[in-house]
């Protein structure tokens, strides 16, 4: 979670995870102020995923050529599809069965953006990518949408975890200490409050 002004300029990636990091786009999921918002305007989303590695400069240009309405409306269904994979994540951070209309949620993304999916060879290397080229505005979810399918089929979905409920922002991570204790989503942040908070109570009671 960060603190002061809501943008870009200030977000911290400690999801390990791109899916967790687009979740958290969102300053807190909960507690006293939640809802705070990264993804202001469309060119932050596209600047989000050019920032995460997830599209380059054409493809960026590409989905940036649409009409302002549309750019609104991508930017809409980008934060739809956002709650949607908060949702599907937070359910599986606190071993709660996945929410249906988020699952559906997901497949249409991947169904709705499969058209602009390619396989590139690069000599003998084959990987996947992406042509937005004619895409609309919305087809942006379709890389997040890819990872969080990886995430939740081949990944370690046993450690993702949430910032607590309570002293926490509910920021999505995956856990990647030996022993699996990592609580908070920072130290800086929701876990030096906490420390704070649990010092203030102790000094009321003495």
């Amino acid at each position: 979670m960060n603190e002061g002004a809501k943008s870009l300029d200030t977000l911290d990636r400690i999801g390990g995870h791109p899916a967790l990091d687009f979740v958290n786009t969102v300053d807190a999921w909960h507690g006293a102020e939640p809802g705070a918002e990264f993804l202001h305007e469309y060119e932050d989303v596209l600047r989000w995923h050019r920032e995460a590695g997830l599209i380059g400069p054409h493809n960026s240009r590409a989905l940036s050529g649409g009409t302002a309405r549309a750019e609104a409306r991508g930017l809409q269904g980008v934060r739809a599809f956002r709650d949607s994979l908060y949702a599907i994540f937070h359910a599986v951070a606190t071993a709660k069965p996945l929410p249906q209309a988020a699952l559906d949620r997901l497949n249409e993304a991947i169904r709705n953006t499969v058209r602009w999916r390619r396989l590139i060879a690069s000599g003998s290397e084959i990987s996947c990518g992406w042509d937005f080229t004619g895409a609309p505005p919305d087809a942006i979810v379709g890389p997040v949408a890819w990872q969080a399918v990886e995430l939740l089929e081949h990944g370690e979905i046993e450690r993702i975890k949430e910032c607590p409920l309570g002293h926490g922002c509910g920021w999505l991570f995956l856990d990647s200490s030996k022993n699996r204790s990592r609580t908070w989503c920072s130290m800086k942040t929701c876990g030096n409050n906490a420390k704070v908070k649990r010092f203030r109570a102790r000094e009321r009671v003495s």
